[in-house]
């Protein structure tokens, strides 16, 4: 089993911050107001990058 990232979300405010750390030690930040609109972008990205 391998991890290819960690997934950090918080809320700052009335926005949602979802941050990836890749284990290519890439960072990705997603920031929305609706928090599922947060998750389905940083999930089309995590699929995109995990699929190359």
């Amino acid at each position: 089993m391998e991890t290819v990232c960690h997934i950090e979300i918080i809320k700052n405010g009335h926005e949602f911050v979802a941050r990836v750390h890749l284990s290519n030690g890439a960072t990705r930040e997603y920031r929305h107001h609706i928090f599922e609109d947060a998750l389905t972008e940083m999930v089309i990205d995590l699929q995109e990058e995990i699929a190359e």
